[in-house]
């Protein structure tokens, strides 16, 4: 195992790089607290919204049944029927 030595350092230099390694790894601690306090936060949040989802989605379906029952379902859709013309269409360099 290689092991790696810096003479040049002095007391102060050593207790300024163990402060410093202490505040990252607090600033890394505080980051994942604070991440799992906002997850902790929405997850009823996303709860209510499944659940209104899951609502909504099944008021839906029940309502498609009813109709698909009622045979409404397909007359429910109309095709309109134009005639149309192409202006334009024989001149030369358009496509």
């Amino acid at each position: 195992m290689p092991q790696y030595q810096i003479a040049s350092m002095s007391w102060g230099s050593r207790i300024a790089v163990a402060l410093g390694a202490a505040l990252a790894l607090g600033l890394a601690a505080a980051f994942v607290v604070v991440s799992l306090g906002i997850a902790l936060l929405l997850l009823p949040v996303v709860a209510v919204v499944l659940v209104i989802g899951w609502w909504r989605w099944r008021k839906i379906e029940s309502q498609l049944r009813e109709e698909q029952a009622r045979g409404q379902a397909a007359s429910s859709f109309q095709v309109i029927e134009t005639d149309y013309e192409v202006i334009g269409g024989d001149s030369p360099g358009r496509r």
